[in-house]
């Protein structure tokens, strides 16, 4: 099973960001904005998805049309097809010439309802805020601000346009603070803007990371002098373990459980929309609240795995199913790869025996050879980085491999791989290998790592089945 990609089609964005996205440009030049906004589209178009082009003046929307129509020679056949819509900011944000952002909102909410279910493998929105006046800057910042909440978890992009000659720093402002991100194109060299949540967010999490490891050291130093103590700081260190490496995907697991929860939101509105009717829609109302009811039970799911990740609990010893476990973590861990660019693929054994032992457990162990690959995968380049999950039958149990294309371990490291405290990363604690032994030993399996021909590295590991002896 492949983790889905969606392909930007901007250089500086990479080849694959996540869905939800609302992001923003900064140009100073007509070539700029074209040149950007076709490679945008053209890489929406050939990948299945339905596209809405704003256009505002002085661009027209027979300018856009022949400007794509060079890049993609069947622009007719999308246009046909009404995979692609080009229309002007005028009737689509600005009609009698005013800006009314409920009405905005109001319209995003339909255009998503008609497009659900027609098979489009997204929808991507570009447009641009040429026509926009001052008078209208703070209720179109709050629409922008609310339309985060209407993206969620849609599969949907927005991509937002704004003339940095319009724009003074009060503007620019306002732009960084209502978009995940922000692009600029300045003489034909792109800029990056990092917004003052990402800045917080990162400075929070490292002082929790050092915060982690200074408490990770100072514990397993008290704790080695009886066998129960030893056992106490085993459980401390895995459940710091976990925290840490969740901590690490926080960013990712905020939009996987945002995602749900706004697509919910989304839903209900449309499901209002259709009683306020003339004539009240009672079918698209009930199919809507229905997706609406679906979206928060996927949201409760993961929130559900989270808190099972994170609690501080005894082990608990119970029937597992292998396959199961993986995806959940697979799950957990999607936002993650896609941000760096990994595809994912499983080769999962069907009709697998349960194994014995305790779920959350099991689970930190794939969910920590999962991050190490990626760590592992960043230094190569974007378009290699595989990562294979994989299950079989083992005459031990149950086998579970996991195999990444990066640049594999170096024979000094080999030996040293699952010591405590031996890490080749620079910010690392070295235990994530190590706890995972521990792991895997006390359920009765082993561990081991392997070089294999070509590149990368392949972690495995056996666990007995439900029911059998452990050593």
């Amino acid at each position: 099973m492949a983790i889905e990609e969606y392909k930007a089609g901007i250089d500086v964005v990479g080849d694959v960001a996540a869905w939800g996205a609302h992001f923003c440009l900064f140009y100073e030049t007509r070539e700029d904005l074209l040149d950007t906004l076709i490679s945008y589209c053209k890489s929406g178009l050939e990948s299945g998805e339905y596209c809405l082009w704003i256009v505002a003046e002085p661009l027209t929307v027979n300018e856009a049309r022949d400007a794509l129509k060079g890049a993609v020679p069947d622009l007719d056949r999308h246009l046909d097809s009404s995979r692609l819509e080009i229309v002007p900011a005028r009737d689509w944000l600005f009609p009698g010439g005013t800006f009314d952002g409920k009405r905005a909102t109001n319209s995003w909410h339909e255009k998503l309802a008609s497009l659900s279910g027609k098979g489009y493998a997204g929808v991507r929105v570009t447009g641009d805020t040429t026509g926009l006046s001052k008078q209208n800057w703070s209720p179109f910042c709050e629409y922008e601000d609310g339309l985060n909440e209407v993206i969620g978890n849609q599969r949907l992009a927005v991509l937002c346009t704004y003339p940095l000659e319009g724009c003074g720093a009060p503007q620019i402002l306002d732009v960084v603070r209502t978009h995940q991100f922000v692009l600029a194109k300045r003489h034909g060299n792109w800029v990056v803007v990092e917004t003052a949540a990402l800045k917080r967010a990162k400075a929070e999490l490292k002082k929790l990371t050092e915060e982690l490891e200074r408490r990770v050291v100072e514990r397993t130093s008290d704790l080695q002098r009886t066998s129960e103590a030893l056992r106490e700081a085993q459980a401390e260190l895995a459940h710091v373990n976990r925290v840490t490496t969740m901590g690490q995907l926080a960013a990712s697991i905020s939009h996987e459980v945002m995602q749900p929860i706004a697509a919910g939101i989304n839903n209900a509105q449309a499901a209002l929309h259709w009683l306020d009717a003339q004539t009240p829609n009672l079918e698209e109302a009930r199919q809507a609240l229905g997706h609406a009811v679906n979206d928060g039970n996927r949201a409760t799911d993961v929130i559900s795995r989270i808190r099972a990740l994170i609690k501080k609990a005894p082990p608990r010893k119970e029937a597992i199913e292998t396959n199961e476990a993986i995806l959940e973590v697979i799950g957990l861990a999607h936002g993650e790869v896609v941000k760096n660019n990994v595809s994912v693929q499983t080769q999962l054994a069907e009709a697998l025996p349960p194994i014995q032992g305790d779920r959350v457990q099991l689970q930190q162990v794939i969910l920590n050879l999962m991050v190490n690959a990626v760590e592992a995968m960043s230094s190569v380049s974007e378009g290699s980085r595989e990562l294979l999950i994989g299950t079989g039958k083992d005459p031990s149990g149950v086998l579970v491999t996991v195999r990444d294309s990066g640049p594999g371990l170096s024979p000094e490291s080999f030996d040293r791989l699952f010591d405590a405290f031996y890490t080749t990363k620079p910010s690392g604690m070295g235990m994530g290998l190590s706890i995972c032994r521990s792991i895997v030993e006390a359920h009765g399996g082993r561990i081991w790592a392997s070089r294999g021909v070509g590149p990368g590295a392949t972690f495995q590991f056996t666990l007995p089945l439900a029911g059998a002896p452990q050593a």
